[in-house]
């Protein structure tokens, strides 16, 4: 029911993708890749990237359960897990993925914020495979956003809705002695593709 209400609403959205110049070869494509975004951006995206097999890791909270569901009626894999919950499972299940040449999407602020504050978790799969990170921001207009603590972004029907990309990045093997300065170097590129998206 909630996706079919979602799918009717989706379907009215009008796109405009800001950096597409960033995304040969991944979008389409099947080179392994970690889209980085904010928790709160998830459903424009999801919708955008739809049946293209994308695994997300999604938190194992109750209040994510609808999202997961519409996720997977929309063509995702997805791996449940958070900081605090089977997160190293997931991690390890992201891993595998991009190992196999698939792409995952991880929400750098998730599971449960603070909203748009980057943490280890693309970073550390990053490492760990050698797969880029490509970040990409949301914004809409008209929209609702939700009074959850990710901010969570619901376009209305008919909005304008512009998505930035950012230049795909990868993380140094000197990253692994401390993933401090690769998880601020993603915080700044997240804040700087959202600054695109608003235009």
């Amino acid at each position: 029911m909630i996706s079919s209400l979602i799918r009717t609403l989706a379907a009215t959205w009008r796109f405009q993708v800001v950096g597409r110049e960033h995304l040969v070869g991944f979008w389409p494509g099947s080179q392994p890749a970690i889209w980085a975004l904010w928790h709160g951006h998830f459903l424009p995206l999801l919708w955008l990237h739809r049946y293209g097999g994308t695994t997300l890791l999604i938190s194992r909270h109750p209040d994510a359960n609808p999202l997961a569901h519409i996720a997977g009626q929309w063509g995702y894999r997805t791996l449940r897990g958070s900081s605090t919950r089977g997160g190293v499972c997931a991690l390890l299940g992201l891993i595998r993925s991009l190992r196999r040449g698939g792409q995952v999407a991880i929400a750098a602020d998730g599971p449960r914020g603070p909203r748009e504050h980057a943490k280890p978790g693309a970073v550390a799969a990053a490492l760990s495979t050698g797969a880029p990170i490509i970040p990409v921001a949301v914004a809409a207009h008209p929209a609702w956003r939700l009074g959850s603590w990710d901010g969570f972004l619901v376009p209305a029907p008919g909005a304008s809705v512009r998505v930035a990309y950012g230049v795909p990045f990868s993380v140094p093997a000197t990253g692994r002695r401390d993933l401090r300065p690769a998880t601020s170097r993603l915080q700044e590129r997240l804040e700087q593709v959202a600054h695109r998206a608003a235009g």
